[in-house]
């Protein structure tokens, strides 16, 4: 018989990664984006594939020149993301957005290592520019959150954007 569900992981784990998510959204609308690093392992891995939609009845092989990424960051480069920001050359971003993201449909699975957690949300982001314009990015997300000396940090992050084209001019948002 096939598990329907991933096996429990204790209440307090679940309670903690959750609330580690609204956390995590909360520094990132108020643009206390060196508080979010915080939350960030050493190693963290931050990566956005490109979508690839085909119809159901194809059957012919993947493009041979695998999958593309949007992005596949490490900690520094999400720092220097972070500078970029700050430097006051992004026109896009002066004035700030008012961005805002709701996290839902939180899950928490044991991963393989005994200190790790698989964690399983979807993130809706609403981003008004100065322009009036309302953009709105819908994403599933799958993390590893490692717990350590710290507490628990962010190790890896594979989002799947729900968008085949992207009607923005950027993604100057994290997700």
């Amino acid at each position: 018989m096939h598990e329907l569900s991933p096996a429990p992981v204790p209440v307090d784990v679940l309670n903690t990664l959750t609330q580690r998510l609204y956390h995590e959204a909360r520094l990132l609308d108020a643009e206390r984006f060196e508080d979010w690093l915080e939350l960030l392992c050493d190693d963290v891995g931050y990566r956005m594939e490109l979508k690839r939609r085909r119809f159901r009845a194809d059957r012919s092989p993947p493009a041979a020149v695998g999958v593309g990424v949007v992005f596949n960051e490490t900690l520094a480069r999400l720092k220097l993301r972070i500078d970029r920001l700050r430097s006051g050359f992004v026109w896009a971003e002066d004035p700030p957005n008012f961005v805002r993201r709701v996290v839902s449909n939180v899950e928490v699975e044991p991963a393989d290592a005994e200190n790790e957690a698989i964690v399983h949300s979807v993130i809706v982001i609403h981003r008004n520019r100065i322009d009036g314009l309302t953009r709105v990015f819908t994403a599933g997300r799958t993390d590893r959150w490692r717990h350590g000396k710290q507490g628990w940090c962010l190790a890896a992050r594979d989002i799947a954007l729900d968008h085949a084209v992207l009607h923005d001019s950027n993604i100057n948002v994290f997700f």
